[in-house]
């Protein structure tokens, strides 16, 4: 892979620059406030100790992230083209920004320049029987329903649904609900993109099918979305239960024996480890201390099934939400990541690891991980189903994933090692949540095909820079630089 370009080659946005900025897109458009900026500096990586270490030091030491001089807000993609063309002219870093729901510091400035904010970017433009088609700073939940309307649902759905754009998505997220049934982001749940380069002039690139891939949760690295099209597929009537387990392993082997199930008739199948349960609030009334949970979102027409299922696995189960039920908030808000808001409510020092466990092993991979580090490591069990994750982990593409999020008590840097070391000898992988370069992700194996491709749409390397190329976390040496 070749070296990424010098951040000393990068020109910070001068006065010049944003008088320019101003006449293209106009005053209502742009802003050099410092306030109004920051406001655009922050994402969900607090969720990490270890980034909100880094970022926290990065403002004490500069006063605040490096150069950040001004943020754009293109009304339409004529406006975003003049942006993208002026700072391409200029020598400007350019970091695209949706609604900054990220959990991986991926939409945050490291070198300074513009920050595009493309939420008003936000029509829907178009629903089949078999997609829908947004401009890229439209609401994810806002496709969803769109599709709803017309008895469609889409196949994978952000926990930040109600906020999260579908570009901040595509380019920053990779799992959620729906992912038992239909896997993760490089699994055909995106059709189509739209994106311009960063040259002068940005020329409009259409990417589908294979082609998609170097645009896929590579934050915004190697172009502006400006357009996405989801695939949608029958709705269901989705209901929403929780069963309570005196025992996690119990909890487990219920989720073990769901995975057996048909796939579509689950849009979330979790198992979560006391103390979790206690964490969700709004659940609270279901469970005593000490107890484990499955939440689940299943087919209405499956639930019986399913609920017999939990009696023989020794489950207590509780209806939580009817299909068409507004009045109690949807498990939805309570799955993927949004489950690491509320682990926070119990322990606010807590870092997260997602790992993949070995199909068949992982009961064996989950006491193993109790017995070596106890009630320091909170487990939960999950399945996926996705060719991509499962070949990169060099398992024949059909079946099933299982996989968790685990939360790690305290998470301070070195026990997140030993935790990471400690799952390389066992032969659980993982993903690093902890680390805004894309190498370091543990997401990716092809990072020649990205980086060709950034240099045919980003010759000058302005995208998104310190994301694509560079170091930050080295789990073997147990450092960030």
């Amino acid at each position: 892979m070749t070296a990424p370009a010098s951040r000393d080659a990068l020109q910070p946005p001068g006065p010049a620059f944003v008088d320019a900025l101003v006449q293209a897109v106009g005053s209502d458009a742009v802003t050099t406030d410092p306030v109004e900026i920051d406001k655009f500096l922050k994402d969900n990586s607090w969720l990490s100790p270890i980034l909100t270490d880094y970022f926290g030091r990065q403002r004490a030491e500069a006063g605040g992230l490096p150069g950040v001089e001004v943020a754009v807000s293109p009304r339409n993609v004529g406006q975003l083209r003049d942006a993208i063309a002026l700072a391409v002219r200029h020598g400007v870093p350019i970091t695209p920004r949706g609604a900054g729901t990220s959990n991986f510091g991926q939409s945050i400035p490291l070198s300074g320049g513009m920050l595009l904010d493309l939420t008003h970017l936000n029509r829907l433009l178009e629903v089949t029987d078999t997609s829908v088609t947004a401009e890229a700073g439209a609401l994810v939940g806002d496709l969803e329903s769109a599709a709803r309307a017309a008895g469609k649902e889409l196949t994978l759905l952000t926990t930040t649904y109600s906020t999260a754009t579908i570009g901040g998505w595509v380019a920053g997220g990779h799992v959620g609900i729906g992912t038992s049934a239909y896997g993760a982001i490089w699994d055909g749940n995106v059709l189509a993109v739209k994106l311009l380069t960063a040259e002068d002039p940005p020329r409009e690139l259409y990417l589908d099918g294979d082609d998609l891939f170097p645009a896929l949760h590579t934050a915004g690295t190697v172009g502006v979305l400006t357009e996405v099209t989801m695939p949608v597929v029958p709705a269901r009537e989705w209901l929403e239960a929780v069963v309570a387990f005196d025992r996690f392993d119990a909890a487990a082997e219920y989720t073990v024996a769901l995975s057996r199930e048909s796939p579509l008739a689950q849009r979330v199948t979790a198992a979560e480890e006391a103390p979790m349960p206690l964490g969700f609030t709004p659940l609270r009334q279901f469970f005593a201390e000490g107890q484990a949970g499955v939440l689940l979102m299943i087919d209405q027409a499956e639930a019986p099934r399913f609920e017999r299922l939990a009696g023989e696995h020794g489950g207590a189960w509780h209806l939580w939400k009817a299909p068409g039920d507004t009045r109690r908030l949807s498990l939805n808000y309570m799955v993927y990541g949004h489950r690491m808001l509320w682990n926070k409510r119990l322990a606010p020092d807590a870092a997260f690891l997602h790992v993949y466990f070995a199909p068949g092993q992982e009961l064996a991979q989950l006491q193993a991980l109790r017995d070596h580090f106890g009630e320091r490591v909170w487990r939960e069990l999950k399945y996926m189903r996705s060719g991509y994750l499962r070949s990169l982990r060099g398992l024949p593409p059909e079946g099933l994933l299982p996989a968790g999020v685990l939360a790690l008590v305290p998470g301070e840097r070195a026990f997140v090692d030993a935790v990471m070391a400690y799952c390389d000898t066992i032969g659980v992988t993982y993903l690093n949540p902890h680390t805004f370069v894309l190498e370091e992700s543990g997401l990716f194996a092809d990072f020649e095909r990205i980086v060709a491709f950034k240099r045919q749409t980003d010759p000058k390397g302005l995208l998104n820079p310190g994301k694509l190329g560079d170091r930050f976390y080295s789990s073997s040496k147990g450092e960030s630089s």
